[in-house]
């Protein structure tokens, strides 16, 4: 957990002893809201399945063709392993381990649910009728961390001076970690952000929307 003093952070304690720092940053992922919460601090993430279908090999696949975006039906299309990936954002998500995110949990699959799944995969494969004619190589569902308004939860946190956090990046974690680095690294550096970060930042989250009830419907 986040070691604090009179509402201010100064270190960190681990399974290995103390670390002493002035500044924290709270980049847990999935985890992020567990460990905000032993400090009363509020990250609202969720973890949820995410699901992606990878097709047989298609030889008319060209790797370098771009990402497809697809919102009416949910779904990105890209190039993947000589065949299509095609993922999925479905309308009405599942959340999954609203309780508590196993700690010793590293890269896990979940059973997919076929019946809730099978209607939003039939629709994003149509926008690229070839991949109905192609056998499945794997429909993989794993945990994704989500926030409420699907915006990253970034900064300082309103309840400890220098508990900084950046989380929530909403499965586009590595296409946003580049950006999301610097702006982190300026403000600690500099004090300030240097860019406008109005929709992502910490002190629009509330405490309601911690709680168990609300991520599960929510999220």
């Amino acid at each position: 957990r986040v070691l604090e003093d009179e509402g201010k952070v100064t270190g960190v304690a681990t399974d290995r002893g103390v670390i002493k720092a002035p500044i924290v940053v709270n980049c847990a992922g999935m985890w992020a809201r567990q460990l905000a919460q032993k400090n009363g601090v509020c990250v609202p993430n969720q973890a949820a399945e995410h699901y992606y279908l990878i097709t047989e090999a298609m030889p008319e696949v060209n790797p370098a063709w771009p990402v497809i975006e697809d919102p009416q039906n949910y779904t990105f299309i890209r190039p993947e392993a000589g065949g299509l990936m095609v993922g999925l954002f479905e309308g009405q998500a599942a959340a999954w381990n609203t309780s508590e995110i196993p700690n010793n949990l590293s890269f896990t699959e979940i059973t997919p649910d076929w019946d809730r799944m099978a209607p939003y995969l039939e629709a994003a494969m149509s926008r690229v009728p070839a991949t109905l004619e192609v056998g499945a190589k794997n429909f993989f569902c794993g945990p994704e961390s989500f926030v409420p308004d699907l915006n990253p939860v970034v900064g300082e946190s309103p309840e400890i001076r220098n508990y900084f956090v950046c989380a929530g990046l909403n499965s586009i974690g590595i296409l946003s970690a580049g950006g999301l680095g610097r702006l982190m690294a300026d403000w600690i550096v500099e004090g300030y952000p240097k860019d406008d970060i109005t929709a992502m930042h910490i002190d629009r989250c509330q405490p309601f929307q911690s709680t168990q009830q609300y991520r599960a419907e929510r999220v």
